[in-house]
């Protein structure tokens, strides 16, 4: 496992953009969805890459996903709100904190592993994958369209791929 590589590099870029982190984790918290496969799916479309969503359901990265992340997430969020009238516990939340972008880094580093020997996709073009993977993810999530959700996505797309047309993003099909 390769924990240094293009797409976790390319995931601190994206993530530091202006947006980019407030509206991840608003789609996590609101709509359940992975940041990182979020990320993942903007990845693969300036790769070139479509997103396989069948491989993505069973692969290491999901299961760690489940296992690790979403666990440690799940914690910190309990310490945090408990260091409000403790605040001896400070410490303990930055180590979770960074437990968990540990946790993270191993996942994006299986999502790596998976996507990187995909096809590339010659007749597609960079915006067009980018909206054809979100869509499949989202749809492989059972996550209806609906304008909320497509307007904080409008956000990540414009990070991602440049400035697009509204229009574009509302016709994210999944």
């Amino acid at each position: 496992m390769k924990l240094h590589n293009d797409l976790w590099d390319y995931a601190l870029q994206l993530y530091a953009k202006p947006g980019v982190e407030s509206a991840c984790l608003q789609l996590q918290q609101e709509w359940s969805l992975g940041v990182n496969r979020l990320l993942f799916c903007c990845w693969l479309a300036t790769e070139g890459r479509a997103l396989q969503a069948d491989q993505l359901s069973t692969c290491e990265a999901s299961q760690w996903q489940h296992s690790t992340t979403e666990p440690l997430r799940l914690l910190r969020y309990r310490v945090r709100a408990q260091r409000r009238h403790e605040p001896e516990l400070e410490r303990c939340y930055q180590a979770l904190r960074q437990a968990e972008l540990a946790a993270e880094q191993v996942e994006l580093a299986w999502l790596f592993a998976l996507g990187r020997d995909w096809p590339v996709v010659a007749s597609a073009t960079c915006e067009d994958l980018l909206l054809q993977n979100l869509g499949q993810y989202l749809g492989c999530e059972g996550i209806e369209p609906q304008p909320g959700l497509l307007a904080v996505l409008q956000v990540l797309v414009q990070a991602a791929a440049g400035p697009l047309p509204v229009r574009r993003v509302l016709q994210l099909q999944w």
